[in-house]
């Protein structure tokens, strides 16, 4: 249109569409369609991964394709805020939890779900998985390999993290439900990511910490299923806390893929275009039964 600015412009596209990664242009649009659905979304690079170009592509990850079946709809306002990499402790604390507040504090009347992806990084995080593995010396099983000490002290530190964030919405949100889930079995395997046709490349996350520690590759499989399961099995006891009341909707998604399974899995923690489909169908249908005017 004449005579627009780039915000007002950017901010017109986002009404007409409903979606934004900017926090004032979802107020803007919450304030300009307040019977819409408010859903904001927060998480890692499960919410987060790009596209094969960047920004052209296939769907590759869980919020696009939540993207392509809400947007132009006029039924949902969807604020993305997710970034490759978060972890579920950093999400819950400092900067980025005081910006989430003010987010769902100034958009309170509007905000209905809450979708969050975090906990995957906090245990198969560059910085993470190199701790919680032990040396391998001939012998030991898989379990062995982790140091339980550790890993439990990690659990613990994400189950708080997920606590501070039902205090949140508690307190600011209180209608709103929290829809996460629990991933799934990521086989270790020497591949990482790539982009602009192989241009731009990234290590693997698990793998080359399972070789520094020289644990076998027969046990690579078993430990990382461990982990996560573990880390699965915490979260859905969260949601079924009823000290909670229902505010935490835990999706089990671990079992919808087949580890290792090119198919399914893009690189070594992170699904193809229809692994994503796959898991955003489970969250996508509960995400239905909470509010049931959502798009099929």
């Amino acid at each position: 249109m004449p005579n627009e600015t780039p915000t007002q412009r950017r901010r017109r596209l986002a009404v007409a569409s409903g979606i934004t990664t900017f926090a004032g242009d979802f107020a803007h649009i919450c304030r300009k369609k307040p019977e819409r659905i408010g859903i904001v979304a927060e998480g890692d690079s499960w919410f987060a991964y790009p596209r094969k170009w960047i920004a052209f592509g296939a769907d590759i990850n869980i919020v696009h394709h939540i993207a392509d079946k809400v947007e132009h709809t006029d039924t949902v306002n969807l604020l993305r805020l997710a970034s490759n990499g978060d972890e579920a402790v950093d999400m819950t604390s400092g900067k980025q939890f005081k910006t989430l507040y003010k987010i769902l504090k100034r958009n309170r009347e509007h905000i209905r779900l809450l979708l969050f992806s975090g906990g995957g990084n906090d245990i198969v995080g560059k910085d993470d998985m190199l701790p919680l593995l032990n040396e391998y010396t001939e012998g030991m099983s898989y379990l062995d390999c982790v140091n339980q000490q550790r890993f439990e002290q990690k659990l613990v530190a994400v189950d708080l993290a997920y606590r501070r964030l039902i205090a949140l919405c508690e307190d600011i949100v209180p209608n709103a439900k929290i829809v996460t889930h629990t991933y799934d079995i990521a086989k270790p395997w020497n591949q990482g990511a790539e982009f602009f046709w192989g241009l731009i490349k990234t290590k693997p996350w698990v793998y080359p910490y399972m070789v520094r520690r020289k644990i076998p590759r027969k046990l690579h499989l078993p430990i990382i299923k461990y982990m996560l399961e573990s880390f699965g099995d915490q979260l859905v006891n969260l949601g079924q806390e009823s000290a909670n009341g229902g505010r935490l909707v835990v999706v089990k998604t671990q079992g919808t893929l087949k580890p290792g399974s090119k198919v399914d899995w893009l690189n070594e923690i992170h699904p193809t275009e229809k692994g994503f489909a796959k898991i955003t169908g489970k969250i996508y249908g509960e995400m239905s039964d909470i509010e049931p005017s959502l798009p099929l």
